[in-house]
Formats: C-alpha cells, structure tokens, sequence
C-alpha cells in the first residue's frame, strides 16, 4: 500500500510539473488575482487530476477505446481554445494598459469559487492531462483491482499534483507583489504568445497525425 502511495505521488508529480498551458495560467492567476486566486486555480487543475487518475485506475480499458476515437477532434477543439484564450488576454493586456490598470484581466475577474470551477473547465480539457492518464490507465494495469492500492495510488497523485499547483499559485502571487510592474506585464504578455504556441501545437498535432 506504501508502494502505491509512493508511486501515485511521483505519477502525480511527473503530470503537474512540466511547465504547460495549465501551469501558465496558474501563475499568471497568481500574479493577477493574489494568493487565494492563484491557491483555487491550482486546487481547480489538482481536482482534475484526481478525477482523472480514479477514472484511469477504474476503467482504464474502457476510457482507452472512447478517447481514441474522440481524440483528435478533442485535440483540435483545446487547440483552438488555447489560440483564444492567449488571443483575448493579450488583447486585455492591451486594453490594461491603455486604461493604466495592467494588473486587471478578464480571467481574474469573479469569485474564488468560479475561477476553481474554470480551471477545473481547463484543465479537463487539456489533452496533456488526458493522454497521460490514459497512459497510465494502460501502463498500470491490475492497479485498480486492489481497492486500497487503488486508493493509496490515487491520494499519491492528487496530493503532488495538489502541492505543485499551489506552489505554482503562491509562486505567481509573489512575483505579481514584488516585481516591478513592468517586468509583471512583460510576463504576462510572454506567457500569452506561450499559450498561442501550445494552442497552435495541439491543433497542428491532430492535423498531420498519421491516420
């Protein structure tokens, strides 16, 4: 049980500390919104995570043959999401700046509670986090038929994926205090043209894939 606590967290880790889309907007929530915004975007990623890792261990079989047919045009959608999200946030950035308020975002905009739920939204349609826990659905197979491994694996991952998230959240509120304004928008405006890249990867990847 110990093994399985043990290798859920270094599954958990090895998902949530690639620096990807999520991880972006994690600390650019941070640098916006402040601590408790950035802690509920990266609670918002860390649910899904666990969600995820129980329904890999739980029918791994069956979630393998559903996203393969669902895959590309899932890809194509959050890639197209991305390009959308980077797209209005340079463009608020803009708006901002105009208005002298540069720290203001659309995105930051609402209570914890919505912006936990929207990134919970974003991270469930990342394909990153798809293709890695159906990867591990396949990888591990068995995992899932000893409920208390089951378990242990599970609370392993969510709890490093919870950790790095808000690391990532506390990381982005610090820098968003205490670096100078425009070192903070400069940031931001490279992590926008950084998720338009990631989008128009994921797009561009369903495109050309070998059918």
């Amino acid at each position: 049980m110990f093994g399985a606590l043990l290798a859920g967290a270094f599954a958990g880790f090895a998902i949530a500390m690639p620096v990807g889309v999520i991880a972006v907007l994690i600390i650019e929530t941070g640098m916006v919104g402040g601590l408790r915004r950035g802690a509920a975007a990266g609670a918002g990623a860390a649910t899904v995570d666990l969600l995820y890792c129980a329904l890999a261990l739980g029918v791994g079989g069956i979630l393998k043959g559903l996203l393969a047919v669902a895959l590309a045009p899932l890809q194509l959608l959050s890639g197209a999401f991305l390009i959308s999200i980077g797209v209005r946030g340079l463009v608020a950035l803009r708006t901002a700046t105009k208005l002298d308020s540069t720290r203001a975002d659309v995105r930051a905009i609402g209570s914890v509670r919505q912006l936990y739920l929207r990134f919970i939204g974003l991270t469930a349609m990342n394909p990153a986090t798809i293709l890695y826990f159906l990867a591990l659905a396949v990888g591990l197979p068995g995992l899932g038929d000893d409920p208390r491994n089951a378990v242990a694996f599970t609370v392993g991952a969510a709890s490093a994926s919870l950790s790095w998230q808000l690391l990532l959240g506390a990381a982005g509120a610090a820098a968003g205090r205490l670096l100078p304004e425009r070192i903070v928008v400069g940031t931001r405006i490279a992590g926008q043209f950084l998720i338009i890249a990631f989008g128009l990867r994921i797009a561009l990847g369903a495109i050309v894939a070998p059918v």
